[in-house]
């Protein structure tokens, strides 16, 4: 009977380590993902964020919807007015931090640079930047992309990147053009992978 007292007691104390043990590792991983998605939200509240717009310039006259004649060549479509045409794109810091060895490519639908400027730093609500395209041609897809590090990130070896795609679309007014411009894409991409910064134009 003491026997099975203490066989008993031996099976008891051992599931009770093992319980204690898989809930202690459990525990130490939960702290760690705790851990790992503070960093990251850490890091991203600290870090630059690059985002690219098409300005679009619209001349005096537009389409009143409820005036009894609307100016000849002023209607609308698609809520644009007719005498509208894009102007340059601009790029400016929505982050918390500067951004640094700050570089803006233009690329064509192959990934290829075909034009490209260095503009050093972009400090967070500082005044953006313009960058105009020099020749862009018709219905062809095209990505803006700009590259950048911050301080933190010099230490991690990350670059952050912005894509801006659009595809440039005939104007309303002989010579002049718009564009049709796609979703933002948010990148980071290791210093070990090759770099946009380190192409040139064709």
């Amino acid at each position: 009977m003491d026997s099975f007292l203490f066989l008993i007691t031996a099976v008891l104390t051992m599931v009770l380590v093992i319980t204690g043990f898989y809930y202690s590792i459990q525990s130490k991983k939960q702290l760690e993902k705790n851990l790992d998605e503070t960093r990251a939200e850490v890091a991203m509240a600290s870090r630059p964020l690059l985002v690219i717009r098409a300005v679009v310039h619209e001349a005096a006259t537009t389409y009143v919807a409820d005036s009894v004649s609307a100016p000849k060549g002023a209607q609308k479509t698609d809520d644009r007015p007719l005498t509208s045409h894009f102007s340059h794109f601009e790029l400016f810091n929505a982050g918390n931090s500067p951004a640094i060895s700050l570089k803006i490519s233009l690329m064509n639908a192959e990934k290829a640079v075909l034009q490209g400027e260095t503009l050093g730093f972009l400090r967070n609500n500082e005044q953006a930047l313009t960058f105009v395209p020099i020749k862009l041609e018709l219905h062809k897809t095209y990505y803006l992309v700009c590259e950048y590090e911050s301080v933190r990130s010099r230490v991690s070896k990350i670059w952050y990147q912005t894509w801006l795609p659009f595809t440039a679309i005939e104007g309303t007014v002989k010579s002049l053009i718009n564009v049709n411009v796609g979703e933002l894409d948010f990148k980071e991409v290791p210093a070990s992978v090759h770099s946009i910064a380190s192409l040139k134009p064709k």
